[in-house]
């Protein structure tokens, strides 16, 4: 029984109905589970007078309950609340009608509805369907030692109920972390490694698939938050490492496990979970009091469940009471039970039970012994089924996640909708509501026992070969969506598939020996993997993929070239500017070439393109686009002819042409969401949205624009949060950051570095962490903790450019030979400049003829920024010839030419570069 208030305080009196606790002023006050809910269910409805047949209904929810229970329970709540004492009354009994709360009553803390909205805690828990039976007690002697114990492990057999109550104890004590709940399914994992793989994916995080604990140490470390790991049975050595790494790194961290055995580390609580009571062998005649048993009314009411004309006499209460302790008080194997009783009636089923546990005394004498009941419970059940509910069943075994029907349909190979329904009906699937969509799941306990059968029944390489074809038709599809809805709704949607891709990719490369397969499968699963920014795991993959290509019979020259493009993308982000990348660019670009299909030749000269950008080699760049201009589609269809805009944009401004690359920046952006998309490019690029505002605010500050500059830098930022992790580090590394510095704004400018390296240690992108660890060691030494040592070529041509518009002793000899040999345009006339004010700190006193030659270089620099329109270049120089004309005493000069300049501007006079120029100006027009 939820309620929306926090608090409802009468008396001395404060209830917490979420947690369902009770205090008498600062002291807990112990209730009985009934009670609190009849306390629960009166506060609701303060005021009013509750009939005592809607509390009954409320309370013993459809059980079979006399008046009389109902007085012994509210006299138990009267004494626990000193009702009548000292006058004060708190519960009224309205004779013939019910009972009502009608004290004063307050509902502290309680919020508006959209301050509730804002404040509730953020969990991925999910959602029970039924009522949790049985359990309040120890899931709140558990919430009391998660306030004292931050490791607590939830034991017992399979079947017992752990997750379940895992959920509702989560649920309990969620309010208490202000970073809400993470809930993590270790079922799914065939192997220990990929567990903090899950817990990022449920969190949200990318990480890299190589060492992913720094990037999820690194989200967690600060974070007040609840994390529950699920099933951890079949990897419990990697959960218990998990855990204990966690635990030690995150000290704000509460961690709920669910597992068959603990996992023996320091600090653990451990909670065996018992089986649910159940009534005593002998000396129980009471029909009522059998009734409150809670394994009875488990029973009971999944029973009524399944069957809406079941009613049980109280004569047939020793039945119900002997199938619940044959079954040793299990909820699955009580639910699996239940699910035949409108088949077999109560005294068959009895029966069927009997049958069914004399075959199981044969059974491995190493397994535990309710582990052998539920495994009878599942043999016996599963010999319920017919043929083709059984088949249908070991076809789902494959499923590494949930499922929808149509997936159900294409792996059993017919159409299973009655097998469905009647599999969810007997608990072998759950059913889970998800918006508008209905998706299955098999239960660890059941996915296990299946997939036995599968490999007793010889259909593993049918049932496998079907669920691979099946993850390709499902992979291409998933592909062919992405750009028609927003990219965090595609990766809600379609996140979920990644493990069942690649369980059918290492199908597909190892036991089926189906090279052609995998690396179609490989393939198609390109979009997925890169959205889910797991570029260092898909990088293995395509090289797998490549291998087998070259050892086996396959011989495509398309496939080939698709692989070597998706490799030297991935070679570019997880391992920088390299020999091995240029040579996978290279051999995409000659396969293609060679084919004569058009958008592969499309797709292999924006490779080439964009490893000319990556080394900074712009004039090759302009020739790509050139190619990339001919190829014949390009003229007629309108996607190639944005990504061709896109890329001159790009390069325009690289070769100094801002305004024309703005122009073009605003073209593109301007285009609809829904046009046309280049599918091969738009995939293994950084996103357009992304990458040309970062474009459009580089040239808009270089135009002389620096507010809506720096305005178009937090939005590539915030568009690039909504994408993967590559358009992310690109909005920070390209844009956001340097505007940000060339602004001045430091603050900024460092929180823009610490989410680029947050990122990068998590996605584990070697040609990122440069940008990062450049940006941080200049912003070092801006704030003077460190001078700058800069490694000048060791750097990426491209970061030499960027970080010699940054500071000094990066405008190098090698950002010089850059710029004398043309190789850098649009940042020479700031390098120029840099140049020539590192001569004049360097002239000896009196030194006039030095002086003016530095003139004469700042004067080409300011010429040069002139003749590109770039502003931002021109007040820098223009600052810098000024102090050089005024230590010349030609202050009247130097007066007029700044002021030219600085009139130009018509926003950002609070950026340092404004406010320097107008110190300046001030100081010169004082003294003429």
């Amino acid at each position: 029984m939820n309620s929306p208030v926090p608090a409802y305080v009468f008396g001395p009196f404060r209830l917490l109905p979420l947690e369902r606790q009770l205090f008498d002023g600062e002291r807990a006050v112990r209730v009985g589970s009934r009670a609190m809910d009849l306390l629960l269910a009166l506060l609701e409805r303060a005021g009013e007078i509750v009939d005592k047949q809607d509390l009954l209904a409320i309370v013993w929810h459809n059980a079979v309950v006399d008046d009389s229970t109902l007085r012994v329970h509210l006299a138990a709540l009267r004494k626990v609340l000193r009702d009548g004492r000292d006058g004060q009354r708190y519960i009224t009994t309205v004779p013939g009608r019910g009972y009502g709360f009608l004290a004063p009553l307050k509902h502290a803390g309680h919020p508006a509805p959209a301050e509730l909205a804002q404040t509730e805690p953020h969990d991925n828990l999910p959602v029970l369907l039924t009522r949790v039976v049985g359990r309040d007690d120890v899931v709140q002697a558990m919430a009391n030692h998660l306030q004292q114990q931050r490791l607590l492990c939830i034991a017992g057999p399979g079947g017992i109920g752990k997750t379940t109550v895992a959920v509702a104890l989560a649920r309990r004590v969620l309010r208490r972390h202000a970073d809400g709940g993470c809930f993590v399914d270790l079922a799914p994992l065939s192997d220990g490694q990929l567990a903090p793989l899950a817990l990022a994916a449920a969190l949200g995080v990318s990480v890299p698939a190589s060492d992913p604990m720094p990037g999820l140490l690194a989200h967690l470390r600060q974070r007040h938050i609840l994390v529950v790991l699920d099933n951890c049975d079949h990897v419990v050595a990697a959960a218990a490492a998990l855990a204990d790494t966690l635990l030690k790194h995150a000290p704000h961290l509460h961690l709920v496990v669910t597992c068959r055995e603990p996992l023996r580390i320091a600090g653990e609580q451990l909670q065996r979970l018992p089986a649910l009571e159940l009534p005593p062998l002998h000396g129980m005649h009471d029909p009522a009091a059998l009734r409150h048993f809670a394994a009875v009314q488990l029973f009971i009411e999944r029973c009524k469940t399944v069957h809406a004309g079941f009613a049980l006499a109280d004569a047939e209460l020793p039945v119900v009471v002997e199938i619940c302790r044959r079954l040793d008080g299990i909820p699955l194997a009580l639910e699996l039970a239940a699910g035949r009783i409108a088949h077999f009636g109560l005294h068959e089923l009895r029966r069927q039970l009997d049958d069914c546990l004399r075959l199981l005394v044969r059974g491995p004498r190493n397994w535990p012994l309710r582990h052998q009941t539920l495994r009878a419970t599942l043999d016996w059940s599963h010999g319920l089924l017919d043929d083709e509910a059984r088949s249908v069943l070991r076809a789902l075994s494959v499923f590494r996640s949930r499922f929808q029907l149509a997936s159900a349909d294409a792996v059993a190979d017919r159409d299973v909708y009655e097998c469905m329904a009647e599999l969810a009906a007997k608990s072998f699937i759950s059913v889970e509501f998800c918006r508008q969509q209905v998706y299955y799941r098999l239960l660890d306990t059941t996915r296990c026992y299946a997939s036995a059968q599968l490999a007793l029944a010889g259909e593993q390489h049918a049932v496998y070969g079907r669920h691979a074809r099946h993850c390709l038709q499902l992979a291409e599809r998933i592909a062919g969506e992405w750009g028609s809805m927003p990219a965090a709704a595609w990766v809600v949607r379609h996140g979920r598939h990644i493990d069942d891709l690649r369980a059918a990719i290492d199908w597909a490369f190892g036991a089926a020996d189906n090279a052609a397969l995998g690396v179609a499968l490989t393939l198609s699963a390109q979009t997925l993997f890169y959205q889910l920014s797991l570029l260092d795991e898909y990088r293995v993959r395509v090289e797998l993929a490549l291998a087998r290509m070259a050892s086996g019979p396959i011989a495509d020259a398309g496939l080939e070239m698709q692989l070597h493009a998706s490799l030297a993308h991935l070679q570019l982000y997880t391992q920088g500017v390299s020999g091995a990348m240029l040579l996978s660019f290279q051999r995409s670009h000659d396969l293609a070439m060679q084919g004569g299909v058009a958008e592969r030749q499309a797709q292999a000269i924006c490779g080439m393109w964009l490893a000319s950008m990556a080394l900074a080699d712009y004039r090759r760049a302009d020739i790509c686009i050139g190619s990339f201009a001919l190829l014949p589609q390009t003229g007629s269809d309108t996607a190639m002819q944005l990504l061709l805009a896109r890329m001159r944009a790009s390069s325009e401004h690289m070769q100094g042409r801002h305004a024309v690359s703005a122009d073009l920046s605003r073209m593109v952006l301007a285009q609809h969401a829904d046009t046309g998309h280049f599918s091969s490019n738009s995939v293994l690029l950084a996103d357009h949205q992304v990458c040309l505002r970062g474009n459009l605010a580089r040239c808009l500050w270089l135009m002389g624009q620096p507010d809506d500059a720096l305005q178009l830098a937090r939005e590539a930022v915030a568009v690039g949060f909504e994408h993967n992790g590559v358009s992310l580090c690109a909005a920070l590394a390209f844009s956001a950051i340097p505007v940000a510095l060339w602004c001045g704004q430091l603050a900024q400018a460092q929180a823009w570095s610490s989410l680029l390296r947050e990122h990068v240690e998590r996605l584990g992108l070697l040609y990122w962490r440069g940008w990062s660890d450049g940006y941080q060691q200049l912003l070092d030494a801006e704030a003077g903790r460190a001078a700058l040592n800069w490694p000048g070529a060791a750097r990426w041509p491209m970061q030499i450019d960027m970080m010699a518009t940054l500071h000094d002793a990066a405008a190098d000899a090698h950002a010089l030979r850059r710029v004398e040999e043309g190789m850098a345009p649009w940042m020479a006339a700031e390098v120029l400049r840099r140049s020539a004010q590192r001569a004049w700190l360097a002239l000896a006193p009196g030194d006039n003829a030095g002086l003016d030659a530095v003139r004469q270089r700042l004067e080409t620099a300011f010429q040069l920024a002139r003749d590109q329109g770039a502003l931002g270049w021109q007040l820098r120089c223009a600052t810098s010839l000024a102090r050089v004309l005024a230590q010349l005493q030609r202050c009247a000069e130097a007066c007029a030419l700044l002021q030219a300049v600085h009139g130009k501007y018509a926003q950002g006079h609070d950026s340092a570069d404004l406010a320097a120029a107008a110190a300046l100006l001030a100081s010169l027009q004082s003294e003429k």
